[in-house]
């Protein structure tokens, strides 16, 4: 009989998100965007958060790097789901938690990585 490693029990519980009708899977950040999350979410958390609200240059960046996050995150499987997309058709309320739940997402995975990724 043949052996085989079941790399699926390392799959996350699936968790999924609806959002101006397209449902998301934000179980997990797929690999082929984890860096440019991840460099996305570093430019976010590099914001003077005393300054939002109060001058609107940072505030404008930190909403269009939300939203940056949010399509990229959405367009791997919804090419639809671009920036603009978002501004036409999402509240920034549903913006901010789904980038959070982004956020955590790619927390799961670097604590995953740091479980199983020996190598």
């Amino acid at each position: 009989m043949e052996n085989v490693i079941d790399l699926d029990i390392l799959r996350p519980k699936e968790r999924k998100v609806k959002l101006a009708g397209v449902v998301l899977d934000v179980s997990y950040i797929p690999c082929g965007i984890t860096f440019e999350v991840d460099a996305t979410i570093r430019a976010l958390a590099g914001i003077d958060q005393t300054k939002l609200g109060k001058d609107e240059n940072v505030t404008k960046k930190g909403f269009d790097l939300t939203i940056e996050l949010c399509s990229i995150f959405a367009s791997v499987k919804h090419p639809e789901m671009t920036p603009g997309w978002f501004k036409e058709n999402c509240s920034l309320e549903q913006i901010n938690v789904l980038a959070n739940t982004i956020k955590d997402s790619l927390n799961d995975s670097y604590l995953g990585v740091e479980r199983y990724g020996k190598n």
